[in-house]
């Protein structure tokens, strides 16, 4: 085995790229102070997967419009940013199941080169899923049905693989 350690390159970000996100320590003050807001924010945060819900929804029609109609461009950012939200925004609200169901489909999303009508069905059975997640105000990881749906969103994932090769992106 190599003794040696690898030799890292570090890339000074650009100023662009500071101005958006920041830069500096945090003190562990801070970091524990926002670890607080998140531990004991009360935020309902149905009202905000309602609007994300509401938003793919919408991307999921356009979609199918734009399939039936042989567009060009397929619209599959459309759905990637509200899935994105949902995933980001699931664990911190406590509700650990959206998260991992949302990032199931975001890397399926991001794998497909065009959408058709089996991705866009599974991406809607997604949404339908989540929706009802949202409505039983199922919060966590939803126990063993959480893992069952996380289990079947995946194997649908997997055949339209399998069955798909073609218009799958390999990782």
């Amino acid at each position: 085995m190599n003794d040696k350690p690898a030799e890292v390159k570090i890339l000074k970000a650009s100023q662009t790229l500071l101005l958006k996100t920041g830069g500096g320590k945090f003190s562990p003050d801070q970091i524990h102070k926002a670890d607080e807001v998140i531990s004991n924010n009360t935020i309902d945060f149905t009202e905000i997967a309602v609007d994300y819900l509401a938003q793919l929804e919408h991307a999921i029609k356009i979609c199918r419009t734009a399939l039936a109609q042989n567009a060009d461009d397929d619209h599959k950012q459309g759905m990637i940013r509200p899935v994105m939200a949902l995933k980001a925004h699931g664990k911190m609200f406590r509700y650990d199941l959206i998260t991992s169901l949302a990032d199931v489909v975001m890397g399926f999303l991001e794998h497909i080169k065009k959408l058709d009508k089996d991705a866009i069905d599974i991406v809607d059975a997604h949404h339908k899923t989540l929706s009802l997640i949202i409505i039983k105000k199922i919060s966590g990881s939803g126990g063993g049905s959480g893992d069952i749906l996380k289990d079947e969103l995946q194997s649908a994932c997997r055949r339209y693989q399998s069955k798909n090769s073609n218009n799958f992106i390999e990782a």
